[in-house]
């Protein structure tokens, strides 16, 4: 590429970065662009009010981009013909045997056994999250226990539709099966076999040392603020690895050749890498499809393959376009914000494929309007629909409008006097959430307020004052409170006429009663998976589960 050419990708492509970094007060954004042969560009922003520096030596999590390192190892045991993709996990695992309960009512025609094929794909119905070792457990067992609490669960889906259902679960199940066939434990085998040949020097699956002297300082956040991330160690497979950018841009670089490294070193066939990027799963995020391990898509016309991960303070997005030649990788040190990193993602490739004349040239992303103070002092307050029979609240917050609906907080900035769009942390434009528009009314109630707001296609009534002191239930008032370890406290609260349930920060999620101590979930996270109220562990303590994943009451 034309030095000028790339010069000129890399200020827009950084003026971008700049410019969501202090619109949406992210801690920081670090990226790297790569062709087939190299790094093109890469570089660090740091908030402005922040005096820590990052460096090419800054360590990231990069969550759930370690599945593709998972899917990797399966495969070159596939290859080695050590494996096969298609029998039951069962006979790998002794005892495997999930309860199926939709054994006698298959909605599809791709069998009742979980194989490595559907774990790999999320395709298997598995729960998502393990009994222990899961997303809220920072008490790191042994892959085998993962598997052990894992081997009675009930699925969520049926595994004969070809559903996709995103697993954490089912990726540690990978990853056992990879230490019993190979002899290895899990941490060993990529290390032998992918990061060694890779020169990921720097890349690690557990915490040591030299991970915590340049870990790059992350943050989680709510309405309240941005605090400080806790950092342990999970299940390997599913989401553990650290890296820094240099090492990411040289398992990138290695994808984009097919497998080799640049010295010639072949971690994976270009064949088994073409079986991994062929869809399988429908659908993850707002991606097409799904193969092993990694999102599939297009962009411009042109294949693109990748992943995000999110996890503890870290946002990641990985993406390339393996018939182009050239991919990059974001890192976010906040939570959650894979939406504003992926936005950055698909401009710049757009980019890069437009400097080569392979695509049109993408249109700046259009910035929103400062808020005036009117819109600080009048929008705020309760929204009723009478159809949906919800009630919403817009929120003012330190200089910034949020709409506390579908389970997260969703920024709001104008377009004009009355029209916005949500644009934030959590969504924005060019992200999978479909209802980005908000409007509000140009008349105002005597108090000032508009009377009605537009979101969802539909109207909502201003109300004079949001619902309090609502009655809950009796049936279901001894099971209000908290749940969970300190580190990440879930919530079971009524309102809106319902239970619902906030779990990981502030995804609040709906509960469908199945029975009066049952509910199934909706949500983005923990869709489909079973609430139990009035569990009991083995220790004799009460809480609830959310799958086979206990949570103890705290309050």
């Amino acid at each position: 590429m034309q030095q000028n050419k790339l010069k000129s990708i890399q200020a827009q492509l950084e003026q971008l970065i700049s410019y969501e970094v202090e619109n949406k007060s992210l801690p920081s954004i670090s990226y790297v662009l790569v062709d087939r042969n190299a790094v093109l560009a890469s570089n660090h922003f740091v908030r402005n009010d922040l005096t820590h520096q990052l460096s090419d030596k800054s360590v990231f999590r990069v969550g759930s981009i370690s599945k593709m390192f998972a899917t990797i190892s399966l495969m070159q045991l596939v290859e080695k013909k050590l494996v096969d993709l298609d029998v039951d996990v069962s006979d790998y695992i002794p005892g495997f045997n999930p309860i199926n309960p939709y054994a006698k009512n298959e909605s599809g025609v791709l069998g009742t056994n979980i194989s490595l094929r559907k774990l790999m794909s999320h395709t298997s119905g598995m729960v998502r999250e393990p009994t222990v070792g899961h997303y809220l457990d920072d008490n790191l067992p042994t892959l085998t226990a993962v598997v052990d609490g894992l081997k009675t669960c009930t699925l969520k889906e049926d595994p004969s539709a070809g559903v996709f259902q995103y697993s954490n679960a089912g990726i540690s199940i990978v990853g056992s099966i990879i230490e019993s066939i190979s002899g290895q434990s899990y941490n060993d085998y990529v290390q032998e076999h992918i990061l060694t040949p890779v020169g990921m020097n720097q890349s690690s699956f557990e915490i040591s040392s030299a991970v915590h002297e340049y870990l790059a300082p992350a943050f989680m956040w709510n309405m309240e603020g941005d605090f400080s991330a806790p950092v342990f160690d999970v299940p390997a497979p599913a989401g553990n690895l650290y890296s820094t950018g240099p090492d990411m841009a040289r398992f990138l670089i290695t994808l984009l050749r097919g497998g080799y490294t640049p010295n010639g070193v072949s971690i994976i066939s270009p064949t088994t890498l073409q079986l991994m990027w062929t869809q399988v799963g429908m659908g993850y995020h707002k991606e097409q499809g799904y193969g092993f391990g990694f999102g599939l898509n297009t962009i411009e016309g042109w294949r693109s393959v990748g992943h995000g991960g999110a996890i503890y303070g870290y946002s990641t997005q990985m993406c390339f376009l393996p018939d182009a030649g050239f991919g990059i990788v974001l890192f976010s040190s906040l939570d959650a914000t894979n939406s504003v990193i992926s936005r950055i993602q698909s401009f710049v490739l757009q980019l890069m494929l437009a400097s080569e004349n392979m695509g049109k040239t993408p249109a700046s992303p259009q910035r929103p309007l400062p808020l005036t103070g009117n819109q600080l002092t009048s929008i705020p307050g309760p929204y009723q629909n009478e159809i949906l029979n919800e009630t919403v609240e817009v929120k003012e917050k330190n200089g910034k409008l949020y709409l506390m609906g579908d389970g997260v907080p969703l920024q709001l900035q104008p377009n004009s006097e009355n029209d916005f769009v949500i644009d934030g942390r959590c969504f924005g434009p060019g992200s999978e959430y479909p209802y980005l528009a908000v409007t509000f009314s140009k008349q105002h109630t005597t108090d000032g307020f508009p009377t009605t707001m537009g979101w969802k296609d539909r109207e909502w009534t201003r109300m004079e004052a949001a619902v309090s002191n609502e009655s809950v239930p009796e049936n279901l008032e001894s099971y209000i409170g908290e749940y969970g370890p300190d580190i990440n406290i879930t919530y079971l609260v009524y309102e809106g006429g319902g239970l619902k349930c906030l779990i990981e920060y502030f995804y609040a999620h709906s509960l469908e009663e199945l029975t009066p101590t049952t509910f199934k979930m909706h949500g983005l996270l923990y869709e489909d998976e079973i609430l139990e109220l009035g569990a009991v562990n083995d220790a004799g303590e009460s809480g609830i589960r959310v799958g086979p994943m206990f949570l103890a009451r705290r309050i």
